[in-house]
C-alpha cells in the first residue's frame, strides 16, 4: 500500500510539472480600450442593453472617465431617453468641462427638441472647444438651416466638408450625430450641400445631392447652370448631361432658400 502510494504521488507530480503551458497561464488580459472597441461595436450593432452594461462595467473601475460617460449618454440618446442622455452628458462635463463631444451632443438634444438656438450655442460652444470636428460645423449648419440663416449655413457646411469631405455620405455614432432625417425641405438642403460640393471641384458628390434635389423637385434646380458655386464642376461631362436633362419644377419652395 505505501508502494502504491508513493508511485501514485509520483505520477501525479509529473503530470503536474508537465502540463501544457496553456494550462500553467491566466486568461490574457483585456485592456481598457480593448474592452471600450468591444462595447462600442455592440452599440453600432444597436445592441443597446449589452453596450449600456458593457460601458457601466467600464466606469465602475474609472468612475471620472469623461468618454464612457459621453458613450452611455449615446446610448440613452439611442434608446429614446433624452434625460438619461443629458444626466450622463452633464456628467461628462463634470469630469472634463473641455469634452466637446459632450457639448455637442448636448446640442443634439436640443435640436431635437426643435430649440435650435440654444442647439446653435451648444455647437459653437463645442467648436471653439474643437473647431477640428466636421460634425460640429455640419450640426450647426443644420441649426442655421432651421433658422433660415443660408449664408451662415453654406460657411459652416463648408468648413464641414473641408474636414472631412466624406461628412454628409454616412450617418455616424452620436459624438458626430447627422440631423439630415430631421430636415423637412429636402430639396433646398440637397441644393445647398450641392452647392459645397460643387465650389470645392467635387463634381461626383455635387451631381449625388442634385439628383436628390431634383428627386425632391426642389423648385430653383436650374440655378446649377448660373450660380457660380457650380462653376468648378459645371465642364464635367456627366454634369453637362445632368443639366441638358433638367426642366422647370412646379412644386413649390422657399425662393430664398438657394439664393
Amino acid at each position: 500500500m505505501k508502494i502504491f502510494i508513493r508511485v501514485f504521488g509520483a505520477l501525479l507530480a509529473i503530470l503536474v510539472v508537465q502540463a501544457p503551458g496553456w494550462a500553467q497561464q491566466s486568461p490574457p488580459s483585456t485592456s481598457p480600450i480593448q474592452k471600450l472597441i468591444a462595447v462600442d461595436q455592440l452599440f453600432e450593432e444597436k445592441d443597446y442593453d449589452g453596450a449600456l452594461r458593457g460601458y457601466q462595467d467600464l466606469l465602475a473601475s474609472d468612475a471620472n472617465n469623461a468618454q464612457v460617460l459621453n458613450r452611455i449618454g449615446n446610448v440613452y440618446q439611442a434608446m429614446g431617453s433624452p434625460h438619461d442622455a443629458k444626466r450622463y452628458y452633464d456628467r461628462a462635463l463634470k469630469a472634463d468641462a473641455k469634452f466637446a463631444a459632450a457639448v455637442n451632443n448636448i446640442g443634439c438634444l436640443y435640436y431635437n427638441e426643435r430649440r435650435f438656438g440654444t442647439a446653435a450655442r451648444h455647437y459653437r460652444r463645442a467648436i471653439k472647444l474643437d473647431p477640428s470636428v466636421a460634425s460640429f460645423h455640419s450640426n450647426l449648419g443644420y441649426a442655421y438651416l432651421w433658422e433660415q440663416n443660408y449664408k451662415k449655413m453654406m460657411e459652416e457646411f463648408r468648413r464641414a466638408v473641408t474636414l472631412d469631405p466624406t461628412i454628409f455620405d454616412q450617418h455616424s455614432r452620436s459624438g458626430s450625430v447627422m440631423l439630415e432625417r430631421s430636415v423637412e425641405n429636402r430639396g433646398a438642403f440637397y441644393f445647398f450641400i450641392a452647392k459645397t460640393y460643387g465650389e470645392m471641384g467635387d463634381a461626383g458628390r455635387c451631381l449625388d445631392y442634385l439628383k436628390k434635389a431634383r428627386d425632391e423637385h426642389f423648385k430653383n434646380i436650374l440655378q446649377v447652370r448660373t450660380d457660380p458655386a457650380f462653376a468648378p464642376v459645371r465642364p464635367n461631362p456627366a454634369m453637362k448631361e445632368f443639366m441638358d436633362g433638367l426642366t422647370p419644377q412646379t412644386t413649390p419652395n422657399p425662393s430664398s432658400a438657394a439664393q
